[in-house]
């Protein structure tokens, strides 16, 4: 029982100890963080250096950014004016006007010449089939004929 209660003493005082040290350390760590932040650099050319190069990184930048937006300006511009047809069918060219009339048409002759040859053509495949049926009843006929 002695040895029980020693050992529980034993046990609580390391708890004791270890919670202290934690305390101790986590106390420290707080104490070193403020300092660190404030904390002056040894050379104070060096950071306002620093410090000037950054403000004329962020104007190039800036710079940059305005040019880049002009230029996606311009392009919007270019591509609403491109998109637009022309306000007034005057300015056309008449021989442009009058070209494309007669190519439509031309077109239009073309597809019907086209469909009247496709349904030519459908008919004399139908007269073909037929043809073709007609032979080969003739050669059953014949083949039969010889076979008796």
């Amino acid at each position: 029982s002695f040895q029980e209660s020693c050992k529980n003493q034993d046990d609580e005082h390391f708890l004791i100890a270890r919670y202290a040290s934690r305390l101790a350390a986590d106390g420290a760590a707080a104490v070193r963080q403020p300092i660190t932040k404030t904390r002056v650099p040894a050379d104070i050319s060096l950071c306002l250096d620093s410090n000037k190069q950054q403000r004329q990184l962020i104007a190039e930048l800036e710079n940059k950014n305005k040019e880049i937006l002009q230029e996606i300006q311009r392009l919007r511009q270019q591509h609403e004016e491109a998109s637009q047809p022309p306000l007034d069918k005057s300015q056309q060219n008449p021989t442009l006007l009058a070209e494309l009339r007669l190519l439509r048409q031309r077109k239009e002759e073309l597809e019907q010449r086209m469909s009247s040859l496709q349904d030519s053509r459908r008919e004399l495949m139908v007269q073909l089939e037929q043809l073709m049926l007609l032979l080969k009843e003739e050669e059953l006929k014949r083949a039969v004929s010889l076979r008796v």
